[in-house]
């Protein structure tokens, strides 16, 4: 037969793990892109709410830093007078107000409204111009840093900037604080507070490079957009943008970012997790490759050892790879299997070797059987002419058991077996006359049950040889049958030598297992009984040793009852 090798299953099994493998690790790969993909979103999420907290808490600290000199005005009398009176004099007569003033209190230092803005530009780093304009006289005065003052301006077209809300200047923070007379409550002027925000705007929002800043004031007017000021009221409205807004006073902070540019990977973070990926199915490929071919490879021992079978080995046995699976439950399967196939060969083949022995003894049994009958049988009827029945009556016995021998067939009734017995029991008798008595009992639906030819004649045989005690004259062999179910039981029982413990204990494990015995010396007639009962009949039934009360020796014999055709015709011998 050609020889099988799974190639076939190998490449099936190959092609069909690899392509799992590869769907797996594709959608893990999927699955870790989109997983980093919204990490970094959130991450950057995370970072533009950052910005815009850092943000409204750089124009709160400015509103806070504008409100804080306005009060610090209010709580000095003094300054206060003093910017009322600018508000209210010209520049000149306002000169000679401070000098009068401060020649009068006596004071190493003028405490005017100067002053106090000068202490604010020391405050505040951020501040960079204060305004003062005059209701009154519409005079305006600007003020910068290191005492930097240009009075004398013209405040009307600031003025007209405040009536429209239009003071605010790009990249500054305006703060408009007006000044009311504290006796009569009526508006005398107003301050202008500019700080620059552009540069501290631009470096909040530059930490993250997907987030974009507006800050408004009031109505819509951009101060500070980065990158583009003229699109983020469209990008707000797209729905891929995340933003966050809040106002702050006048002015509103409005930071978002592009949602779909923030969740992209960097390359290098991409293209390793492409990387890993590949690894991770080069990986799987090769174990599936070591893994199909360690399975396949088993497959192909279990087929090369039916190959074997086939041709007739049945010493093949297969290893054992103790994987637990179902593969090593096909090889121990598979070992016992062949177990079984050879003891079963071995015995068929011994049995049919016994029997074409047992062929060859009764062919050389019968050379002369007839002129052995004939001459027995002439011996009896001699005996009877001279007038001596005892004689003649043992020839008769020995006449039956010899054509038992030599005319039935090998299945008879229980009850020609039993008439068996009497005769070849009745030529003892005579030989032990006055000490060895027989008893022989059936009950009579039995009779007619098939069994093989002569199972009881070997027991009684061996008793004569192994049991009975000839200076006894009590010596009895009892024989009886009984049925339960389908299995007849026969009873040899004896009150002679009987057995040791010990050695009826190996006697019976040797009847069990079906021991042949070397020993010449042993009952080989019980061993040869119970090799034939168990070959006809089956392994659970044979013979049986136990000992007789008070002594002696009971041997149980089992065969199966089968409704053969002696059994039907109901002869019993």
């Amino acid at each position: 037969m050609e020889k099988i090798r799974p190639k076939q299953l190998y490449f099936k099994m190959f092609y069909t793990y690899t392509a799992i493998i590869l769907c797996i690790v594709t959608a893990l790969v999927i699955y870790f892109i989109s997983d980093a993909r919204k990490r970094l979103l959130e991450s950057n999420r995370e970072e533009i709410e950052r910005i815009h907290a850092q943000a409204l808490g750089y124009v709160e600290d400015i509103r806070r830093a504008a409100d804080y000199i306005h009060k610090d005005l209010y709580r000095s009398p003094s300054e206060l007078n003093d910017l009322l009176e600018y508000f209210r004099l010209e520049p000149e007569a306002y000169q000679e107000y401070t000098l009068d003033r401060y020649s009068s209190s006596g004071e190493l230092v003028y405490k005017g409204i100067f002053r106090l803005v000068n202490e604010a530009f020391e405050a505040n780093q951020q501040l960079e111009k204060v305004e003062m304009i005059s209701y009154e006289t519409s005079q305006m005065t600007e003020c910068y840093p290191e005492k930097n003052v240009y009075p004398g301006k013209d405040g009307k077209p600031r003025l007209h900037q405040i009536q429209n809300n239009d003071f605010c200047e790009a990249g500054k923070l305006v703060y408009l604080k007006e000044i009311r007379n504290p006796d009569t409550m009526k508006p005398a002027g107003c301050i202008l507070f500019t700080f620059e925000a552009e540069n501290a705007l631009e470096e909040m929002q530059r930490t993250n490079p997907y987030a974009e800043m507006v800050v408004l004031f009031e109505e819509g007017n951009v101060i500070f957009a980065e990158p583009d000021a003229e699109s983020y009221a469209s990008n707000l409205r797209q729905g891929q943008y995340f933003s966050c807004t809040e106002s702050v006073g006048e002015y509103q902070v409005c930071t978002f970012m592009d949602e779909k540019l923030a969740a992209q990977l960097p390359a290098a973070r991409f293209f390793l997790i492409l990387a890993a990926g590949a690894v991770a199915s080069a990986a799987g490929v090769v174990y599936i490759a070591f893994y199909v071919k360690r399975l396949t490879g088993r497959v192909d021992m279990i087929l090369e050892a039916m190959n074997q079978v086939t041709t007739g080995d049945f010493k093949v046995r297969l290893n054992i790879w103790k994987k637990e699976d179902e593969l090593d439950m096909i090889a121990d399967n598979f070992n016992g299997m062949c177990e079984k196939l050879e003891l079963y060969i071995e015995k068929s083949y011994l049995e049919e070797i016994e029997r074409k022995n047992a062929q060859m003894q009764a062919l050389q049994n019968q050379i002369n059987p007839h002129f052995l009958y004939n001459t027995l049988e002439a011996i009896r009827m001699k005996a009877i002419c001279n007038g001596d029945k005892e004689v003649g009556k043992m020839l008769y016995s020995m006449v039956v058991l010899f054509r038992s021998q030599l005319k039935e067939a090998d299945v008879i009734t229980l009850g020609q077996e039993l008439d068996y017995c009497k005769q070849y029991l009745e030529l003892f008798e005579y030989r032990y006359q006055g000490s060895f008595r027989s008893k022989v009992e059936c009950p009579a639906e039995l009779l007619p049950v098939p069994v093989i030819k002569f199972v009881l004649q070997p027991v009684i045989e061996n008793y004569f040889i192994h049991g009975i005690e000839r200076d006894r004259q009590d010596n009895l062999v009892h024989i009886w049958a009984r049925r339960e179910d389908t299995t007849l039981y026969l009873y040899v029982q004896d009150n002679g030598r009987g057995m040791k413990e010990e050695e009826l204990a190996k006697k019976n494990k040797e009847l069990s297992d079906n021991i042949k015995t070397k020993n010449s010396n042993e009952s080989i007639g019980i061993h040869n009984v119970n090799r034939r009962i168990k070959a006809i009949y089956g392994e659970e039934y044979g013979i049986f040793l136990k000992m007789a009360q008070p002594k002696g020796l009971l041997v149980i014999l089992t065969v199966r009852i089968e409704e053969g055709e002696a059994y039907e015709k109901g002869d019993a011998g």
